[in-house]
């Protein structure tokens, strides 16, 4: 009888793994993103690109640049702005942009590529016994269309979307609501997400396990455990 490999070490004896969604199970749409900045700005920007940008901008909210602003946290799609801004459009065409992206994202919501190691990942956690949740910030309330767009809504035990509830990342109280849904305490659950303040240090300070997505190493000196895509929960192939 062959026993199953182990898991991540972190996921021992854990019940329930709790998932972020934007940036973690699923991601944006970088190529109508590139289409946009293409047709309404004059610049074409590869995935990669907007990807490291993006990750850089997520970073620098807790650890701004010397000499730097900080990043302007209001308006819809407040991060997409900054990741243009980032990647050296002004500020005119980086509000323009927003408004497309707005008109974009009501015909298909603009976070709706699936990762790619989510599926058989969530899959055979759950295989295992595994609660499996997601908590997410959201300005508009449509975490589960952003799954459902990905194929993943129906894997879930339990979606807790913060416009929804009323309380966002980093607040305990919206991983004590997904705890209490889920039924388990939270040293028995594990955190999986691509912010270090908002997911990793705001689980850990619930209670909660935390591991941090860095797959471009913005976080070297994290204080949690790191993993590079979500297949490192898994043990490795054969």
């Amino acid at each position: 009888m062959n026993t199953p490999k182990r898991l991540h070490p972190i996921l021992q004896g854990a019940r329930a793994c709790v998932f972020d969604a934007g940036g973690t199970l699923i991601h944006p749409d970088w190529e109508r993103l590139a289409a946009l900045a293409e047709a309404h700005a004059g610049r074409r920007f590869g995935a990669g690109e907007m990807r490291r940008a993006f990750g850089e901008m997520l970073k620098s909210l807790n650890a701004p640049e010397q000499g730097k602003p900080p990043v302007d946290q209001t308006g819809r799609h407040w991060t997409f702005r900054a990741m243009y801004g980032g990647l050296g459009l002004d500020a005119s065409a980086c509000t323009k942009l927003v408004g497309h992206i707005d008109a974009a994202h009501a015909e298909r919501h603009i976070w709706c590529s699936c990762d790619e190691d989510a599926p058989r990942v969530i899959d055979e956690l759950k295989g295992r016994g595994l609660l499996v949740a997601v908590v997410s910030n959201t300005e508009d309330g449509r975490v589960r269309d952003a799954l459902g767009a990905a194929g993943l809504a129906d894997r879930f035990d339990v979606i807790v979307d913060s416009h929804l509830v009323g309380v966002s990342k980093p607040d305990p109280a919206i991983f004590r609501h997904a705890l209490e849904l889920l039924n388990v305490e939270a040293h028995e659950a594990v955190f999986v997400g691509d912010s270090y303040a908002h997911d990793a240090l705001a689980a850990r300070a619930a209670g909660l396990r935390a591991v941090l997505l860095d797959p471009l190493d913005l976080h070297p000196d994290a204080v949690c455990p790191r993993i590079h895509s979500l297949g490192e929960l898994l043990p490795p192939a054969v």
